[in-house]
């Protein structure tokens, strides 16, 4: 399959952990999002049995080339456990990702990472992007709002790493034009949502946030595979129920929409 994968999938993880006890130390509302460092190993293991290649985060940022075909590995927040455990996981087999973090987490909210965690990301060879400063829903934002929480998240993110921070992911999936139009104002490039889709190969990098594949806790080999190889059954099964989601939050708001959420899963109110 690898010389002639025709598609990108890019897949976002969140924490990853390796006992019960970190699984529990993980905030309640984020734990459908977390995997073990068993599964996340199975999974790259899946990927290089079916001849999928993981590609570099930065061969987005080279807008004059073509999308390439394959797997982009995606992280989202800052969790600590991406520098413990995901880094020597990836570098073990010779793999980068993408770490998007939020910067008020970093050395600031138990369980996440260090400003030197996240500087060991970079120097080991992985992109780190933007993932807002707070976390909050940017599209329900003011404009004074907005404007403040991106560019003191991208500015804090280049002075800690020294270098240009040119990919960002918005909190939540949550994002509208102005979000995008201030978001490349700002200084990031490429931008990231999280609508299911893949993306053709061969082609430029859309302007517009691109689409991501959310990998969940128990989700099934099978299902994770369908994910990475951007099986067009899987995807628009997919599709319709994120249609569902994305209607139910168009009508009763981003913030209750997230307030049934946190419910439903039986945890306090707070965003993921």
């Amino acid at each position: 399959m690898g010389k002639n994968v025709k598609r990108l999938s890019i897949l976002m993880y969140h924490g990853l952990y390796a006992s019960e006890a970190q699984r529990l130390a993980i905030d309640p509302v984020d734990r459908p999002y977390a995997v073990s460092t068993e599964t996340f190993a199975r999974q790259l293991d899946l990927l290089a049995k079916a001849n999928l290649p993981v590609v570099s985060p930065h061969a987005l940022e080279q807008t004059a080339e073509s999308v390439p075909g394959g797997v982009l590995l995606t992280f989202d927040d800052g969790h600590a456990s991406n520098a413990e455990h995901a880094l020597p996981m990836l570098t073990q087999r010779g793999l980068s990702a993408l770490f998007f973090v939020t910067t008020d987490f970093i050395g600031q909210r138990p369980g996440f990472c260090s400003w030197d965690q996240v500087r060991l990301l970079a120097q080991q060879g992985m992109a780190v992007g933007g993932h807002g400063q707070t976390h909050r829903f940017l599209s329900d934002l003011p404009d004074d709002a907005l404007r403040a929480e991106l560019q003191q998240s991208h500015t804090r993110l280049a002075r800690e790493l020294q270098s240009e921070v040119r990919q960002m992911s918005f909190p939540g999936g949550r994002y509208d034009a102005r979000c995008v139009r201030l978001a490349r104002d700002v200084g990031y490039r490429v931008l990231h949502g999280s609508e299911i889709g893949s993306l053709s190969a061969l082609q430029s990098p859309p302007a517009t946030p691109l689409p991501r594949l959310a990998v969940r806790a128990g989700m099934s080999d099978a299902a994770f595979l369908a994910c990475a190889s951007a099986d067009a059954a899987h995807m628009l099964r997919a599709q319709s129920v994120s249609r569902a989601k994305t209607l139910a939050k168009r009508l009763i708001g981003n913030q209750r929409y997230h307030q049934l959420y946190a419910r439903f899963k039986g945890v306090p109110h707070q965003q993921p």
